[in-house]
């Protein structure tokens, strides 16, 4: 093995993949002077994904805690006091909603509570019934970002409209990934990379050179690939291609994950338009590449619910952030700031759209 300048020689390279919260597998590369410094990273990231988990869920209630669930629980009903994280998560998906797209709505949560039970009676990648326009139309009267009030000084967050409810799906993964990421940092931690369930947060170079890749960047910076779906015009499942991400997240909104099907095929995933009421249909995935991770969530989410040439537009009015659009026909768009043979590979050039 070869260091990099300023390398210590006495650096290895470790890396674990465990359960780490959002009920997602949770990967994580690192450099330590030794398996038990890696391990004390390793064990500070599972508590905190899971402490994380725990704060964003709608589903549950935990010992000791109010969490999103607690906040639903009490719509029209009592402000919640929290911890100050939910204060800020909220107000950063409250102000991105405002400023950047309305597309994601941390209050639908009525209308996704909707596809989430019909999803579930399916099963994943099953086949069952669909929620009628009347039924979706119903819940959405409740979805108004207004009904929510958030009172940094007191620490409370009041939905006062009783019905209502929050769903920070589209947020709260890469959200906590980013904690966790300055997390390490602040640990002194200076060269890792980290994937939360496909929210990853890259950090620093490598510290040891990796022979073992096609691509000659990769064995000295972090890359990951962008994968395809295994089914369409992806059939073959191979990589697309190869982004570096020192210092960059990256998060993937797609329609081949938690999804099921209707008796004629049609395929029912978990990302709704507010506008239709139903699963987007334009792309097949959109991956967004930014410094913040649950500003890069937010953003994957946003995308993947515009339409292609309204979403350009969009991806390149904001700073430090990219693009990748992955179509139904098989083709793919990049923004750009991506260039290809530098910062992005492509792996298949056939699939390059116009």
């Amino acid at each position: 093995m070869m260091c990099l300048t300023g390398c210590k020689s006495s650096y290895e390279k470790y890396q674990k993949t465990f359960l780490g919260g959002f009920d997602t597998l949770t990967t994580y590369i690192s450099y330590a002077k030794s398996e038990d410094e890696f391990n004390q990273q390793v064990d500070f990231i599972q508590e905190k994904m899971t402490f994380y988990n725990n704060l964003f869920d709608k589903y549950h209630s935990y010992p000791g805690i109010n969490n999103i669930y607690t906040i639903n629980q009490n719509a029209g009903k009592q402000p919640v006091k929290v911890d100050p994280v939910i204060i800020d998560l909220l107000e950063k998906a409250v102000f991105y909603h405002q400023a950047v797209s309305s597309k994601v709505n941390i209050m639908l949560g009525p209308v996704l509570s909707i596809w989430h039970d019909f999803r579930e009676e399916a099963g994943d990648g099953g086949v069952g019934e669909v929620p009628t326009l009347e039924q979706l139309q119903s819940a959405n009267q409740y979805v108004d970002i207004s009904y929510l009030e958030i009172d940094r000084e007191a620490s409370t967050v009041f939905i006062t409209q009783e019905g209502a409810s929050l769903d920070v799906g589209a947020i709260a993964k890469g959200y906590a990934v980013e904690l966790v990421k300055q997390g390490l940092i602040d640990m002194g931690v200076d060269s890792f990379l980290l994937s939360g369930g496909g929210n990853i947060a890259g950090y620093g170079q490598r510290k040891i050179k990796i022979e073992k890749s096609d691509l000659e960047t990769c064995k000295t910076h972090y890359c990951v690939s962008i994968e395809s779906p295994k089914d369409g015009a992806y059939s073959d499942g191979q990589p697309l291609a190869m982004l570096e991400v020192d210092g960059k997240a990256v998060v993937t909104s797609g329609d081949y994950q938690r999804f099921y099907q209707d008796i004629q095929g049609i395929k029912y995933h978990h990302l709704v338009d507010p506008d239709t009421l139903y699963p987007s249909v334009y792309y097949r995935a959109v991956t967004i590449v930014t410094e913040d991770s649950g500003y890069a969530d937010f953003l994957s989410s946003a995308a993947f619910l515009t339409p292609y040439e309204e979403c350009r537009t969009m991806i390149e009015s904001l700073e430090g952030v990219e693009a990748i659009w992955l179509m139904e026909d098989g083709t793919v768009h990049y923004s750009s700031g991506l260039v290809e043979g530098e910062n992005f590979h492509i792996l298949n050039t056939s699939r390059l759209g116009e």
